[in-house]
Formats: C-alpha cells, structure tokens, sequence
C-alpha cells in the first residue's frame, strides 16, 4: 500500500512539474535589439540550448518584408529553434561574410506539448507590440484585419516601425480554423 501511494505521488510531482515547465517567456528575454556580430549572437544560441534548424542552403526575404535585402550579401542563412515556451520560436539570423548580423527574423508558433490559446497569441502579439513601442516609440502604420468579416480564411495584422536606432516589422497571421502565428523582422538599413 504505502508503495503505491508513493508511486502515485511521485507521478503527480512529475505530472506537475511538466506542466510548469512551460509557460510565457518574457518578450524582452526572446526578442535582442542588439545587432551583435554573429559570433557572439551563434554562442548566445548555444548557451541558450537552442536547437540549430539552419537549413544549409540560402533562401530569400521578401522585399515587403526586408525593403533593402538585395543590396546585400549574406552568408547562408542560420536557424535556431527555441523550445522551453508556450510558443516554439524560431530566430533567422542572415548576416554577411565579415560576421555582421544585418536581419533577425523572430517566429513564433503553437507549441503542440503545451494548450496555447488564441488569447495567448493576441497577449504575446500585443506584448511584442508594446515592447517595440517602448525601445522604437510609436509605429509608422498599423492595419489589422477583421477575421469576422473577411472572405479569405487567413488574414494579416500589420505594424511597422522605423526609428533612428532599426527598423521593426511585426506581423501576425490568424485563421478561421484557429491558425495562429507572428512573426517579427528587425534590420538596420
């Protein structure tokens, strides 16, 4: 008896701590301003216990998205992946041959080891938001779409800043099936 009432209870301890172990991180410990040299930004990563997802071939940034890309020219894109969140979040890193970080691209995604919410989408959207209002001040436009009423199942929220330090574009994608995701582009030039 009493080592199944041990058993039981050290199930529940586990089952718990599983259940803490994810939760909302901080956007200001996920989101670096910073346009460090890629070196420093790689050991970040590593120290993080990021999971590389480099893809090991080059890929493009649209121009809507990075407006000064093709004036450039990039190292192969690296990829990193981290996973202790109620999001999974991916961080694009395009940098030059020299070891200059030029654009980050942040992503955030459905966990599917943690229940995440549409209310959680729209409080980490308007989290990063607010975060980029208060180091960048307010942005240049704002558009955001009306799931309700469009015809298309996906839509796209937009915000954009520009500011004397970097450029931010902050873009949220929502679905009428529940599809969540955002997603965040930060250079420079």
């Amino acid at each position: 008896m009493k080592s199944t009432i041990l058993f039981v209870f050290i199930i529940l301890i586990s089952y718990s701590c599983s259940l803490g172990r994810f939760n909302n991180v901080p956007v200001q410990n996920e989101i670096d301003l910073s346009f460090k040299k890629f070196s420093e930004i790689k050991k970040e990563e590593i120290s993080k216990k990021s999971k590389d997802i480099t893809l090991g071939y080059f890929w493009e940034i649209g121009q809507d998205i990075y407006p000064t890309f093709e004036k450039h020219t990039f190292e192969i894109p690296k990829s990193y992946q981290r996973n202790e969140n109620n999001f999974i979040l991916k961080v694009d890193y395009f940098f030059s041959k020299d070891d200059q970080t030029l654009f980050k691209f942040y992503e955030w995604n459905e966990n599917e080891k943690a229940e995440i919410s549409t209310n959680q989408f729209d409080e980490k959207f308007q989290e990063i938001k607010k975060y980029l209002n208060e180091n960048l001040g307010q942005p240049y436009l704002e558009i955001y779409e009306d799931l309700e009423k469009s015809k298309e199942e996906t839509v796209r929220d937009d915000i954009k800043w520009q500011s004397q330090k970097l450029n931010a574009y902050l873009f949220r994608f929502r679905g009428k099936n529940g599809f969540d995701q955002i997603r965040l582009a930060i250079y420079k030039d």
